[in-house]
């Protein structure tokens, strides 16, 4: 293990110190779960990301998208229970470009 100094402000160290004591732990402890959620919660949104990103290239690979009706049809009609018909795939429409997504 290494370790690491933060400089808090006064008051940020004090709510870490509030927050500690209710959750029967140690500012350090405290501190350290914080922080490896947080990362945890990183890694999930850049695989996320990177998910959305694949998925993107794949349909300007492709060329191949779904209109967001048939989606909703479907979607509604397995939610009722009933045989729903997987909607098709349909040319990208140039006409209405897609916007690479937000790095």
């Amino acid at each position: 293990m290494s370790t690491t100094s933060l400089k808090l402000s006064d008051a940020l160290k004090a709510t870490i110190s509030k927050v500690a004591a209710f959750e029967g732990k140690t500012a350090h402890a405290l501190m350290v779960d914080t922080l490896q959620s947080a990362m945890e919660d990183a890694l999930v949104r850049q695989q996320f990301y990177a998910d959305a990103d694949a998925a993107y290239q794949d349909t300007l690979r492709t060329n191949a998208v779904y209109a967001a009706a048939d989606v909703k049809a479907y979607v509604l009609g397995r939610v009722a229970g009933g045989k729903a018909v997987r909607p098709q795939t349909r040319p990208l429409d140039a006409a209405k470009p897609m916007t690479p997504p937000h790095d």
